[in-house]
């Protein structure tokens, strides 16, 4: 992790200064695209009936906004908060799908992306992490009504390749099409305090992600 993180600096430090020349900018945006969510498996844990489950999380649409900083044409480091629509989400039992209820998530990420520009093409690729606010609406046609299902928020890990489309010869005004690979587990909690029962498993929320932005860098 040290030699990594230190060979992160490095790349940073010798794009600044080989290309001094550039000038500075500061970007703002704004993105829509769609999540692509992977299937899994959910192992509970606890007091309660415990065992192993297969689930899907539905696809859905993902928006936001971004800020970008860009010391030179090869380096940029963006700063994106964005809000998915609500994913429904299913557990496969015996051979039937149960819908358990709806998961929302908000990230805010860092991205450190790498360019190579052509004219008024710029092609990249990034890295970078996330803090996930996550939400579970419970369905309670499948829950036991007096049950709480909770889902803790959690940290994510991503890569990225994309580019952007100048739209004028000051390259101010870019349109940007974004892919994006996410790592994401989050802890979730079932509990039914009047009955004595807890159960404890984690879901991979592990995405693919297509966006589609536009920005302006000042």
């Amino acid at each position: 992790m040290k030699k990594l993180v230190w060979a992160l600096l490095f790349l940073i430090l010798f794009s600044s200064t080989a290309y001094a020349a550039d000038s500075p900018k500061f970007g703002v945006g704004l993105r829509v695209g769609h999540n692509f969510y992977q299937d899994g498996t959910l192992s509970f844990t606890g007091s309660g009936a415990t065992g192993n489950v297969d689930y899907s999380n539905k696809s859905t649409w993902i928006y936001g906004i971004n800020g970008t900083f860009k010391p030179n044409e090869n380096f940029s480091l963006e700063l994106a908060l964005d809000r998915t629509v609500k994913s429904q989400s299913d557990f496969k039992i015996g051979g039937t799908s149960w819908n358990v209820g709806d998961i929302q998530q908000t990230p805010l990420t860092l991205t450190a992306r790498f360019h190579w520009p052509i004219g008024l093409f710029s092609p990249y690729i990034g890295a970078g992490l996330g803090y996930y606010w996550n939400t579970f609406s419970q369905n309670n046609d499948f829950w036991n009504p007096a049950a709480t299902v909770d889902m803790d928020n959690s940290v994510g890990y991503h890569v990225n390749a994309g580019a952007e489309f100048f739209l004028d010869a000051t390259k101010n005004l870019a349109l940007n099409l974004d892919f994006k690979y996410i790592w994401n587990k989050a802890d979730m909690t079932v509990a039914n305090a009047g009955a004595g029962v807890r159960l404890d498993g984690s879901m991979n929320l592990d995405s693919f992600v297509t966006g589609l932005g536009i920005k302006y860098y000042f």
